[in-house]
């Protein structure tokens, strides 16, 4: 049989960063090794067991196409039996003669053949009872299928009974013909289920198993590029399928000689080989560019020799690549495991117990491909569900160690949004009080620049008429003024006090406009005004207040600083705009050294007009000085 074809599959672990504990995986790992000696074993058992003496002896053919074997030249032969001894460089029919004997009294009995290699016919007394499809090159590979028969009369006769069996096979392969067992239909079946077992059932569970497990992988690293272990443990799947397939399949297709099939699996074992090293190396977050490139080159030169040498020289070529590519995964099984020893944080640690059961059983498996061990059974597929077994613990684990985390940042979080919402709310409280303060003193700078603009220009004004003429003033003159401080203070206290809700401008200017008017003309100044347009016009109280207090500190500056004797007021409303122009024909000022300096006057001035969203135009020479507002209405 093909043993080249077995050699180990040691690319089975899972490329997740995990760890395990070290005892639950030896103890995983332990079960499934002995797992795999109780299959070992069963069969062996079987056979020791069931197995009659039998007479057997074998003899080569003349051609592939012989339909009977030769009268002379039969030997004696040893089941199981591989004729490349016998029979050196020998490819064809080989034929095996089996003879016992039998009661007169005959009875059902179970024949089981364990395996043939690679095609075969088989005939009892001359009657065929079982033949393969293909025995010519592309020759039926039937090397891995067991045959089971229950046998009675008219099949089986009193006295010799004789089983023919023709092999054909290629001497490069280890051609012959495996143990046959004889012995009560019972012991023969369960004989046969368990080989059945062994060497098909487990094979197909393993291989879909690998379809399974790549493109499980391959769908999580393609959501985690980053994590280019996933990526390459798909591939070793991927490949490991392919060369796995060898186990099942039972013809060559698409080549037409079993030589070119042997190329391809190897060569898939060589290309397995390296995608496992370089998964090694990402599964510990290392990378070896030189190691993975002489890999790859080893990989790359055995391709081509396996493809170009010719058919002669392909046993020895094919065992040379062969041991190359299983020596390459049991060294990269050991060094994983060393370094897994050596160093107790690394992720390799949930893998080692796994990967030294494949090491054990690519160990095996080698020495029966250089038939140091007389056996025709390979484990590594299915110490594949060894190895996935640790794959499945270490995905767990993982998982398990990803959610304590996720708990642990859930209960940090919370933690830490409380600590952020206390600072929050005192931060919130502190920002409160400050927001309060900054409130009493707008309200304070308010008051002082209503009092300013208010009551300040009437104190100016009466303080203006005193200085001039004290001693033409009466008594009810000085009690007229002392009124109109107290109305305006009452203004004051009447607009910061409560909210009655929007009046008319006109209404609220009316007051304004008479005491303005007494006031300048007691000092000498003409005060004409001019009023359109806003006796429907109704503002909120805090602008019809600012507008006020704007025209009185226009007025209270032409008194303090103009020395004019006429002063022009306009109020007006110009469609979506109201205008208000106070022009006096005094001394004047310098608007471009004011800036936004200046008196506390001008000050006012842009203040109230900033919080109106007006424009202020200021215009001013000697003869002519004009303060004016444009302050948009909404509609």
């Amino acid at each position: 049989m093909p043993h080249q074809e077995h050699l180990p599959q040691a690319g089975r672990q899972f490329a997740h960063r995990s760890r395990l504990s070290g005892a639950k995986a030896w103890l995983a790992a332990l079960t499934g090794a002995l797992l795999l000696l109780l299959l070992a074993a069963s069969p062996a058992f079987a056979q020791a067991t069931a197995a009659p003496a039998l007479h057997v002896e074998a003899v080569h053919g003349t051609g592939w196409n012989d339909t009977a074997p030769p009268a002379e030249g039969w030997a004696p032969v040893t089941l199981p039996d591989s004729w490349a001894t016998r029979w050196p460089g020998f490819d064809g029919v080989v034929w095996y003669r089996l003879t016992w004997q039998e009661p007169e009294q005959v009875r059902e009995t179970g024949l089981l053949l364990h395996y043939l290699n690679m095609a075969g016919e088989v005939s009892l007394n001359g009657t065929p009872i079982s033949r393969d499809d293909s025995l010519v090159e592309p020759l039926t590979r039937a090397w891995n299928t067991p045959r089971y028969w229950l046998l009675a009369p008219p099949l089986l006769r009193p006295g010799t009974n004789t089983l023919l069996v023709r092999v054909s096979g290629l001497f490069a392969y280890q051609a012959g013909l495996g143990p046959v067992s004889l012995g009560t239909p019972a012991a023969m079946q369960a004989e046969f289920e368990q080989e059945r077992l062994v060497r098909r059932d487990l094979q197909v569970l393993g291989l879909a198993v690998s379809a399974a497990a790549s493109a499980f992988f391959a769908a999580l690293w393609l959501l985690r590029r980053r994590e280019t272990a996933y990526g390459w443990f798909a591939l070793m799947s991927v490949l490991w399928l392919l060369f796995g397939y060898n186990q099942i399949a039972t013809s060559p297709w698409p080549f037409a000689s079993n030589h070119s099939w042997q190329a391809l699996n190897i060569s898939t074992l060589l290309v397995f080989g390296v995608s496992y090293v370089v998964f090694a190396l990402r599964f510990c977050g290392r990378r070896m560019p030189r190691l993975e490139g002489a890999a790859l080159l080893v990989a790359v030169v055995g391709v081509l020799d396996l493809w170009l040498a010719p058919h002669a020289d392909l046993i020895a070529h094919r065992a040379i690549w062969t041991l190359a590519g299983g020596f390459t995964v049991i060294a990269v099984n050991g060094t994983s495991i060393v370094h897994a020893l050596r160093h107790r944080n690394s992720p390799m640690r949930s893998l080692a117990p796994f990967m030294a059961v494949s090491a054990l059983t690519d160990a095996h498996d080698l020495l029966v491909f250089t038939q140091v061990i007389d056996s025709n059974t390979y484990y590594t597929t299915m110490s594949s569900y060894i190895l996935l077994l640790g794959m499945a613990l270490t995905l767990a684990a993982q998982f398990v160690k990803s959610l304590k985390r996720i708990e642990n940042f859930n209960t940090e979080l919370i933690e830490e949004v409380n600590a952020a919402k206390a600072d929050l709310a005192a931060t919130l409280a502190q920002q409160h009080a400050l927001e309060l303060t900054h409130a009493r003193i707008g309200e304070r700078v308010n008051l002082v620049s209503d009092l300013h603009d208010g009551l300040g220009g009437m104190l100016v004004g009466s303080i203006a008429t005193l200085e001039r003429t004290p001693e033409n003033l009466s008594a009810p003159e000085l009690l007229a003024m002392l009124k109109r401080l107290r109305d305006d203070l009452r203004l004051i206290i009447d607009a910061t006090g409560r909210d009655d809700g929007a009046r008319a401008l006109g209404e609220l200017l009316a007051p304004l406009r008479h005491r303005s008017a007494q006031l300048l003309d007691a000092n000498g100044i003409d005060c004409r005004w001019q009023v359109s347009g806003i006796d429907t016009l109704e503002l909120p109280p805090s602008q019809s207040l600012d507008l006020m207090r704007f025209l009185q500190e226009a007025l209270t500056n032409v008194l303090k600083h103009s020395a004019s004797r006429r002063v022009d007021v306009t109020v007006a409303r110009a469609g979506a705009e109201l205008r208000l122009s106070v022009r006096d024909d005094g001394r004047g000022f310098a608007v471009e050294g004011t800036g936004e300096a200046g008196g506390a006057g001008l000050r006012s001035l842009r203040t109230r007009a900033r919080r109106l969203g007006a424009e202020l135009q200021l215009q001013s020479r000697p003869g002519e000085t004009q303060v004016a507002l444009r302050m948009p209405l909404a509609s």
